[in-house]
């Protein structure tokens, strides 16, 4: 069952607060990816009608912290 927008609202804080110890753990690296993406992926499942927010919400976090999606692994240039 998708989350409603309160319960994704709070899923997103908390990707977010973690985002700076990803970074600090992992870098720029693979692993930064493979973790944040494990996680980013959960809220995404989970988002239903609420899919294009919570897209927007990753990529305004990502570029927040420096990181484009475009960074990614495997991305498309």
């Amino acid at each position: 069952m998708p989350a409603n927008l309160n319960t994704l609202d709070a899923q997103l804080d908390a990707l977010e607060t973690e985002h700076p110890v990803l970074i600090q753990a992992h870098g720029g690296s693979g692993g930064f990816w493979a973790a944040f993406a494990g996680l980013a992926d959960v809220i995404e499942d989970n988002a239903g009608a609420h899919q294009e927010l919570v897209a927007r919400r990753i990529s305004a976090m990502l570029t927040r912290h420096g990181i484009a999606c475009e960074d990614e692994p495997g991305a498309a240039t």
